[in-house]
């Protein structure tokens, strides 16, 4: 007395199961197909002498376009089960070590004897709609999301050009400010230059000259150089209000 036994296996599955199959000697009883509404499905016996347990390994959503590795190269008595679901159903395997390509059964009609009614085709177009459906979703998701982070980095290359740019006015600023106390008490203002405005450059220009210098550098060294710049003007900034 043995007993029966259905398992599901997913088709990545289906050879390496096989192969272990084979290695702990079970034998292979038969392999057939059959159309239940949710698709196309191969089912797998071997049985187990030992234990008297005959397991049937259900490989489900098989289309005509799925390739299926042959397991002919482990259990050869395969062959004829294989051409059969092959020639009958539209089943394509692949490494078959003895393929009857399409003659194996003379059939009246080259179609896959599948009886389809039409309330089933429907319902596969449904399936293959809402598979559809949520592909286009997930890669619109994704889309967006790609997006979103480069719009996020954009943004903050634009806020370390701008800190930069106002740490050099800072600095020129912070470079007046000795010479503006020079003369503190003279009735008549005395326009002071900074260093950088005696040599014919203004504070614009030089925060002009060293944002040029800072974009032809690698970006994210350049936002390190802002950042820098950007403290150092505000502790000047500090030290100046405090004296």
């Amino acid at each position: 007395m043995y007993t029966v036994e259905f398992q599901e296996l997913k088709l990545e599955d289906l050879l390496p199961t096989v192969q272990s199959l084979k290695y702990l000697g079970a034998r292979f009883v038969q392999m057939f197909a059959e159309n239940p509404e949710s698709g196309l499905d191969l089912v797998y016996t071997f049985y187990d002498e030992q234990a008297q347990v005959a397991t049937n390994y259900v490989v489900g959503d098989i289309t005509p376009e799925t390739p299926v590795p042959s397991i002919q190269n482990l259990y050869l008595s395969s062959f004829s089960y294989e051409n059969e679901a092959h020639d009958l159903f539209g089943v394509w395997f692949v490494n078959m070590k003895l393929d009857f390509g399409g003659h194996f059964f003379n059939v009246a009609e080259e179609a896959p004897m599948a009886i389809i009614t039409p309330e089933v085709a429907a319902a596969r177009a449904k399936r293959a709609k809402v598979r559809a459906a949520q592909e286009a979703k997930a890669k619109a998701a994704a889309a967006k999301e790609k997006a979103a982070a480069a719009g996020a980095g954009a943004a903050a290359v634009g806020t370390a050009q701008a800190a930069a740019v106002a740490a050099a006015k800072a600095q020129a600023a912070a470079d007046a400010a000795p010479a503006s106390k020079a003369n503190p008490d003279a009735s008549t203002p005395v326009e002071v230059k900074t260093t950088s405005e005696a040599g014919g450059i203004t504070a614009d220009q030089r925060a002009k000259m060293m944002e040029e210098k800072l974009a032809a550098m690698d970006p994210e060294k350049a936002a390190k150089v802002r950042a820098a710049l950007a403290a150092k003007a505000a502790r000047e900034a500090a030290a100046k209000d405090g004296e």
